[in-house]
């Protein structure tokens, strides 16, 4: 399930990081204020907090590189990597200002300011909180149901099929 959730995670990541990209934000200016309300919004909405694991993943993904070229070497290897690692963390407020470019290309200033509001009341904390385990349950749900789905269709394709003369 872990690996699931963070396969999860990185393709959202991944299409964010396209969206954001590839979007309308990179061509707009916005006022300092419009900006300021899409940070307090995800801020409260917690919503940049999932990127917090692309850099240790792709620091984990090296270290598995290296170490599969040179196994003798793990404790250097990871002992660089993770120095390499930290001096690229002072990069992510570059991410965090192009994920308010990305808020702000899609929602106007007032509209941020009632989402922060949401996510500042009760029900929106809750809703912050339990997002997570709805989508990790919604996932689950989709899974089993897929996977039934395919027997189904498999067996009873495989049946007419075979009803029509043919072996499967």
């Amino acid at each position: 399930m872990r690996s699931t959730l963070q396969r999860l995670g990185r393709l959202t990541g991944l299409a964010l990081c396209v969206a954001v990209l590839a979007g309308p934000s990179n061509a707009q200016e916005f006022s300092e204020t419009h900006l300021a309300a899409a940070r307090a919004t995800m801020t409260a909405a917690h919503a940049s907090e999932q990127f917090d694991t692309i850099l240790p993943m792709l620091a984990d993904q090296a270290k598995a590189l290296f170490q599969r070229s040179n196994p003798s070497l793990v404790q250097e290897i990871d002992e660089v990597v993770n120095e390499v690692a930290l001096g690229l963390a002072k990069q992510r407020p570059e991410l965090d200002r192009e994920l308010e470019r990305a808020w702000a290309a899609r929602f106007t200033e007032a509209e941020l300011k009632e989402i922060t509001a949401f996510y500042s009341s009760e029900v929106g904390i809750k809703f912050g909180q339990t997002m997570p385990l709805v989508i990790r349950d919604s996932m689950r749900s989709a899974s089993i149901w897929r996977d039934t789905l395919s027997t189904e269709l498999v067996t009873k394709a495989r049946e007419e099929l075979i009803k029509r003369g043919h072996q499967f």
